[in-house]
Protein backbone atom coordinates (compact mmCIF):
# COMPACT_ATOMS: atom_id res chain seq x y z
CA UNK A 1 0.00 0.00 0.00
CA UNK A 2 1.39 3.20 -1.37
CA UNK A 3 0.97 6.00 1.67
CA UNK A 4 -0.28 9.28 0.02
CA UNK A 5 -0.50 12.36 2.24
CA UNK A 6 -1.27 15.97 2.45
CA UNK A 7 -3.74 15.41 -0.26
CA UNK A 8 -5.54 18.61 1.55
CA UNK A 9 -2.56 20.75 0.35
CA UNK A 10 -3.85 23.85 -0.23
CA UNK A 11 -2.26 27.35 -1.80
CA UNK A 12 -2.39 29.12 -4.77
CA UNK A 13 -1.55 27.02 -7.93
CA UNK A 14 0.86 29.47 -10.07
CA UNK A 15 1.11 28.89 -13.78
CA UNK A 16 3.63 26.67 -13.59
CA UNK A 17 2.07 24.00 -11.26
CA UNK A 18 -1.05 24.78 -13.52
CA UNK A 19 0.40 23.79 -17.02
CA UNK A 20 2.16 20.39 -15.36
CA UNK A 21 -1.62 19.67 -15.04
CA UNK A 22 -2.26 19.86 -18.38
CA UNK A 23 1.00 17.96 -19.31
CA UNK A 24 0.02 14.96 -17.53
CA UNK A 25 -2.15 12.83 -19.44
CA UNK A 26 0.53 13.07 -21.98
CA UNK A 27 3.34 13.47 -20.04
CA UNK A 28 5.44 10.00 -20.71
CA UNK A 29 4.55 10.47 -24.21
CA UNK A 30 6.53 12.80 -24.73
CA UNK A 31 9.07 13.33 -21.59
CA UNK A 32 10.11 9.40 -21.85
CA UNK A 33 12.16 8.65 -24.82
CA UNK A 34 14.62 12.16 -24.75
CA UNK A 35 15.11 12.30 -21.20
CA UNK A 36 15.72 8.31 -20.52
CA UNK A 37 19.28 8.66 -20.68
CA UNK A 38 19.36 10.79 -17.94
CA UNK A 39 16.64 9.15 -15.79
CA UNK A 40 18.92 6.11 -15.97
CA UNK A 41 21.78 7.79 -14.95
CA UNK A 42 20.24 9.69 -11.81
CA UNK A 43 19.10 6.33 -10.89
CA UNK A 44 22.31 4.65 -11.14
CA UNK A 45 24.03 7.56 -8.99
CA UNK A 46 21.46 6.77 -6.63
CA UNK A 47 21.88 3.29 -6.66
CA UNK A 48 25.48 4.10 -5.20
CA UNK A 49 24.37 7.03 -3.03
CA UNK A 50 21.80 4.52 -1.12
CA UNK A 51 22.56 1.75 1.49
CA UNK A 52 20.45 -0.83 1.74
CA UNK A 53 17.22 -0.47 3.13
CA UNK A 54 18.19 3.14 3.14
CA UNK A 55 15.75 6.26 2.35
CA UNK A 56 15.79 7.74 -0.54
CA UNK A 57 13.59 10.92 -1.65
CA UNK A 58 12.78 12.15 -4.95
CA UNK A 59 11.21 15.25 -5.64
CA UNK A 60 9.21 16.49 -8.65
CA UNK A 61 8.90 12.42 -9.03
CA UNK A 62 5.41 13.69 -11.32
CA UNK A 63 4.33 10.48 -13.25
CA UNK A 64 6.87 8.00 -11.68
CA UNK A 65 9.41 7.57 -14.95
CA UNK A 66 12.42 7.57 -12.66
CA UNK A 67 10.80 5.06 -10.11
CA UNK A 68 11.25 1.72 -12.02
CA UNK A 69 14.74 2.20 -12.47
CA UNK A 70 15.70 3.31 -8.82
CA UNK A 71 17.31 0.64 -6.81
CA UNK A 72 14.96 -1.94 -5.37
CA UNK A 73 16.94 -2.45 -2.25
CA UNK A 74 16.12 1.54 -1.06
CA UNK A 75 13.18 2.75 0.22
CA UNK A 76 11.84 5.19 -2.11
CA UNK A 77 9.45 8.57 -1.28
CA UNK A 78 8.43 10.74 -4.05
CA UNK A 79 7.27 14.31 -4.03
CA UNK A 80 5.18 16.35 -6.49
CA UNK A 81 2.74 19.09 -6.31
CA UNK A 82 0.76 18.41 -9.24
CA UNK A 83 -1.94 16.04 -8.04
CA UNK A 84 -2.74 14.57 -11.33
CA UNK A 85 1.08 13.35 -11.86
CA UNK A 86 0.97 11.88 -8.78
CA UNK A 87 -2.43 10.12 -9.89
CA UNK A 88 -0.43 8.30 -12.61
CA UNK A 89 3.05 7.81 -10.57
CA UNK A 90 0.52 5.66 -8.05
CA UNK A 91 -1.05 3.53 -10.95
CA UNK A 92 2.06 3.13 -12.24
CA UNK A 93 4.02 1.90 -8.97
CA UNK A 94 0.67 -0.01 -7.82
CA UNK A 95 0.47 -1.79 -11.62
CA UNK A 96 4.11 -2.59 -11.77
CA UNK A 97 4.56 -3.90 -8.01
CA UNK A 98 6.96 -1.25 -7.06
CA UNK A 99 6.99 -2.39 -3.72
CA UNK A 100 10.43 -0.34 -2.86
CA UNK A 101 8.43 2.50 -3.39
CA UNK A 102 6.59 3.62 0.22
CA UNK A 103 5.05 6.50 -0.43
CA UNK A 104 3.97 9.26 -2.96
CA UNK A 105 3.23 12.29 -1.44
CA UNK A 106 1.74 15.84 -2.67
CA UNK A 107 4.31 18.34 -1.39
CA UNK A 108 6.14 21.90 -2.19
CA UNK A 109 9.40 20.94 -2.55
CA UNK A 110 10.50 24.79 -1.37
CA UNK A 111 8.52 23.54 1.78
CA UNK A 112 9.41 19.56 2.80
CA UNK A 113 7.04 18.19 5.71
CA UNK A 114 10.14 16.45 6.82
CA UNK A 115 12.43 16.54 9.59
CA UNK A 116 15.66 17.23 9.04
CA UNK A 117 18.60 14.46 8.39
CA UNK A 118 15.67 12.05 7.46
CA UNK A 119 17.32 10.67 4.16
CA UNK A 120 20.53 9.15 3.25
CA UNK A 121 20.03 10.64 -0.91
CA UNK A 122 18.02 12.84 -2.40
CA UNK A 123 17.51 12.93 -6.06
CA UNK A 124 15.92 16.15 -8.20
CA UNK A 125 15.28 14.88 -11.46
CA UNK A 126 14.46 17.45 -14.42
CA UNK A 127 12.99 19.81 -11.39
CA UNK A 128 14.82 23.18 -10.74
CA UNK A 129 13.77 24.76 -13.86
CA UNK A 130 10.17 24.06 -13.29
CA UNK A 131 10.81 25.64 -9.71
CA UNK A 132 10.08 29.46 -8.85
CA UNK A 133 12.46 29.77 -6.04
CA UNK A 134 15.54 26.91 -7.33
CA UNK A 135 17.77 28.28 -4.14
CA UNK A 136 15.06 27.72 -2.03
CA UNK A 137 14.33 24.29 -3.08
CA UNK A 138 17.93 23.16 -2.59
CA UNK A 139 18.46 24.37 0.75
CA UNK A 140 15.30 22.28 1.55
CA UNK A 141 16.98 19.22 0.23
CA UNK A 142 20.36 20.23 1.40
CA UNK A 143 18.32 20.29 4.70
CA UNK A 144 16.54 16.79 4.77
CA UNK A 145 19.95 15.33 3.77
CA UNK A 146 21.57 12.90 6.30
CA UNK A 147 25.31 13.95 7.05
CA UNK A 148 27.63 11.55 4.64
CA UNK A 149 25.09 11.21 2.28
CA UNK A 150 24.35 12.81 -1.52
CA UNK A 151 22.12 15.32 -3.25
CA UNK A 152 21.74 14.20 -6.95
CA UNK A 153 20.34 16.59 -9.58
CA UNK A 154 19.73 15.93 -13.31
CA UNK A 155 18.68 18.80 -14.81
CA UNK A 156 18.82 21.12 -18.52
CA UNK A 157 21.60 24.00 -17.87
CA UNK A 158 21.44 26.97 -20.63
CA UNK A 159 24.09 27.93 -23.03
CA UNK A 160 26.12 31.00 -22.74
CA UNK A 161 26.54 31.78 -26.01
CA UNK A 162 25.63 30.46 -29.99
CA UNK A 163 22.27 29.25 -31.44
CA UNK A 164 21.37 27.48 -28.71
CA UNK A 165 21.60 30.08 -26.18
CA UNK A 166 19.52 32.57 -28.57
CA UNK A 167 16.89 29.23 -29.09
CA UNK A 168 16.81 29.08 -25.53
CA UNK A 169 16.01 32.73 -24.69
CA UNK A 170 13.23 32.87 -27.57
CA UNK A 171 11.56 29.84 -25.49
CA UNK A 172 11.61 31.56 -22.12
CA UNK A 173 9.50 34.11 -23.30
CA UNK A 174 7.08 30.65 -23.08
CA UNK A 175 7.97 29.42 -19.92
CA UNK A 176 4.68 29.88 -17.93
CA UNK A 177 3.08 28.09 -20.77
CA UNK A 178 5.68 25.11 -21.12
CA UNK A 179 6.05 24.94 -17.53
CA UNK A 180 9.24 25.03 -16.84
CA UNK A 181 12.42 27.52 -17.74
CA UNK A 182 15.08 27.22 -20.95
CA UNK A 183 17.23 29.66 -19.78
CA UNK A 184 18.53 28.31 -16.69
CA UNK A 185 22.44 29.05 -15.69
CA UNK A 186 24.64 26.37 -13.92
CA UNK A 187 25.74 29.23 -12.02
CA UNK A 188 22.25 29.01 -10.19
CA UNK A 189 23.22 25.34 -9.09
CA UNK A 190 27.02 26.33 -8.45
CA UNK A 191 26.42 29.32 -6.34
CA UNK A 192 24.26 27.76 -4.06
CA UNK A 193 26.71 24.50 -3.25
CA UNK A 194 29.92 27.23 -3.23
CA UNK A 195 27.59 28.49 -0.32
CA UNK A 196 26.67 25.39 1.36
CA UNK A 197 29.50 24.61 4.42
CA UNK A 198 30.38 20.93 4.03
CA UNK A 199 29.55 20.68 0.37
CA UNK A 200 31.81 18.99 -1.91
CA UNK A 201 31.34 18.25 -6.20
CA UNK A 202 31.78 14.63 -6.54
CA UNK A 203 30.53 14.43 -10.14
CA UNK A 204 29.60 17.03 -12.92
CA UNK A 205 28.56 15.05 -16.28
CA UNK A 206 26.91 16.40 -19.20
CA UNK A 207 24.81 13.70 -21.10
CA UNK A 208 21.66 13.06 -23.25
CA UNK A 209 20.80 14.10 -26.66
CA UNK A 210 23.38 16.82 -27.54
CA UNK A 211 24.74 17.13 -24.23
CA UNK A 212 22.06 18.93 -23.17
CA UNK A 213 21.38 18.11 -19.07
CA UNK A 214 23.69 17.73 -16.70
CA UNK A 215 24.24 15.31 -13.72
CA UNK A 216 25.46 16.60 -10.94
CA UNK A 217 26.07 14.48 -7.75
CA UNK A 218 27.11 17.13 -4.60
CA UNK A 219 28.19 14.58 -1.03
CA UNK A 220 27.61 16.53 2.41
CA UNK A 221 30.24 16.11 4.68
CA UNK A 222 29.68 13.99 7.72
CA UNK A 223 31.00 16.39 10.20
Amino acid sequence: MIRRGLEGAEGVQSETDAAYDRWAPIYDLIFDLPFHAGRLAAARAAEAATPAQGELLVIGVGTGLELELLPRRARVTGIDLSAPMLEVARRRAERRALGHVKALMRMDAGALDFPAASFDSVLAPYVLTVVPEPERVLSEMWRVLKPGGELIVMNHFSAERGPRAAVEAQLERSAGWLGWHPTFPFSILSDWVAAQPGAEWRERRALGLFRLFTIARIGKSRA
